[in-house]
C-alpha cells in the first residue's frame, strides 16, 4: 500500500492511545481524521451512522473506546449492558461492515489484555472486548481475500486517563507491575506506523499483547 494520499479514520483518536496512533501515522503523511466522543459517540448509534455516511471508504480503520467503570457482578444493571453493547461491540460491528476497507489496507482494534485474564471488576470490559475479539478474528478470515490485515490490540496498565480513573495511587501501582513501570501509550502508536510503514502483512488475524509482562500465561 502506497502511503501517498492515503486516508485513516481513529475512533477515540482525541486523547491518549488513540491520540498517539493518529499522531504517528500523520507522521507518514495520511491523512488521519482523529475522532473525538463530541465527533463521534460509540455510544450513540445515531452518531455512527452519521459517520459511516460520511466516509464511506477508507484505508486505515482503528477502532478504540473508553471502557466502562468497575462494577461488581450483582452492581451490573441491564442499562449498563445496553449501554456499553452499543459502545464496545454493536458500533464497531457497524462500522466494519459498513465503511468499506480499501484493499490492502488495515484495521486496528484496541481491546485490553483482559480477554485474556478476565477479572472481578472490569466484568462488561472484558466480556464484550472479548466478544469483539471474536467478531473481528471472523472479520479478518472474511477480507483476507482482499489483503486486508486485521490486527488485535491488546493493552495492559498505560498512562492515560483510563488507567487514571481505575487506580488511585500510580506511583504504588507501577511498583506491583513486573517492569516496574506504566505503559507509555506512544509505544503502541509506533507500532502501527511500523506495520503500516513497512507494509506488514502476516500479523493479519492476530491478537498483539502489550501488557510488560502483566499476564502470565504464554499462549
Amino acid at each position: 500500500m502506497e502511503l501517498k494520499n492515503k486516508k485513516a479514520i481513529v475512533i477515540g483518536g482525541s486523547k491518549g492511545i488513540g491520540a498517539e496512533i493518529a499522531k504517528e501515522l500523520k507522521k507518514l503523511k495520511i491523512k488521519t481524521l482523529a475522532c473525538s466522543r463530541k465527533e463521534v459517540d460509540t455510544s450513540s448509534l445515531e452518531s455512527v451512522i452519521r459517520l459511516i455516511k460520511k466516509y464511506p471508504q477508507i484505508d486505515i480503520l482503528v477502532l478504540n473506546s473508553g471502557g466502562p467503570p468497575p462494577l461488581s457482578f450483582n452492581k451490573i444493571k441491564i442499562q449498563d449492558w445496553k449501554k456499553y453493547f452499543n459502545q464496545l461491540f454493536l458500533s464497531f460491528f457497524l462500522l466494519l461492515q459498513k465503511i468499506k476497507v480499501k484493499k490492502n489496507g488495515y484495521v486496528f482494534y484496541i481491546s485490553s489484555s483482559i480477554i485474556k485474564e478476565p477479572g472481578s471488576s472490569l466484568i462488561i470490559s472484558s466480556s464484550l472486548r472479548s466478544a469483539m475479539s471474536s467478531l473481528l478474528k471472523s472479520y479478518s478470515i472474511e477480507n483476507s481475500k482482499n489483503n486486508i490485515s486485521t490486527i488485535n490490540i491488546a493493552p495492559g496498565p498505560f498512562k492515560t486517563g483510563r488507567v487514571k480513573d481505575l487506580v488511585k495511587n500510580l506511583q504504588k501501582f507501577e511498583k506491583t507491575l513486573p517492569t516496574k513501570k506504566i505503559g507509555n501509550p506512544n509505544e503502541i502508536g509506533k507500532f502501527v506506523k511500523f506495520v503500516v510503514k513497512n507494509k506488514i502483512k502476516y500479523l493479519s488475524g492476530s491478537t498483539v499483547y502489550f501488557d510488560g509482562n502483566l499476564n502470565k500465561t504464554f499462549m
